[in-house]
């Protein structure tokens, strides 16, 4: 007898229960529905949020991509194999130098009234190693820049 009052008492108890739970759950309930609703729309609201957060992160991720491309070019533009035009302005001035050495040689010739333009000839295809022999061939020469003699001390 003792279980028949027992479990009555039990299913006394859960019925109630079960009852208010499906009051409160149940759609007859409009303050149940609006906060069901409410927290919806805040769920949708945070989903699209994220999926923003991540578009920009994926938008960031490519912009980073192709700063790194552009500097990977740029070091790659800077490199012997890119660096052509400096090589070429390089090669301008050693040309330009080696035809002002050549024209020295040859108004120092004419100045001294000595000499013969072979030097200017040398001075052009040895470039400044050239000038240089002149030049110390030159010391070794007495004369002044207008032809004349000069004593050794």
């Amino acid at each position: 007898m003792k279980k028949y009052v027992l479990s009555f008492l039990a299913a006394a108890l859960l019925v109630p229960a079960a009852a208010f739970s499906m009051e409160h759950e149940g759609p007859e309930n409009p303050e149940r529905q609006m906060e069901l609703r409410t927290i919806e729309m805040e769920m949708q609201r945070r989903e699209a949020e994220m999926n923003f957060e991540e578009q920009m992160r994926n938008l960031e991720m490519e912009q980073r991509k192709l700063e790194l491309e552009r500097a990977e070019r740029a070091l790659a533009d800077s490199s012997p194999e890119g660096g052509r035009p400096l090589l070429a302005l390089f090669l301008i001035g050693c040309f330009v130098v080696n035809v002002l050495a050549a024209i020295w040689v040859g108004m120092d010739i004419r100045a001294r009234a000595c000499g013969s333009g072979i030097w200017v000839v040398i001075a052009l295809l040895a470039g400044l190693c050239g000038t240089l022999v002149y030049a110390v061939v030159r010391l070794g020469d007495i004369t002044d820049a207008k032809g004349n003699a000069r004593k050794r001390a």
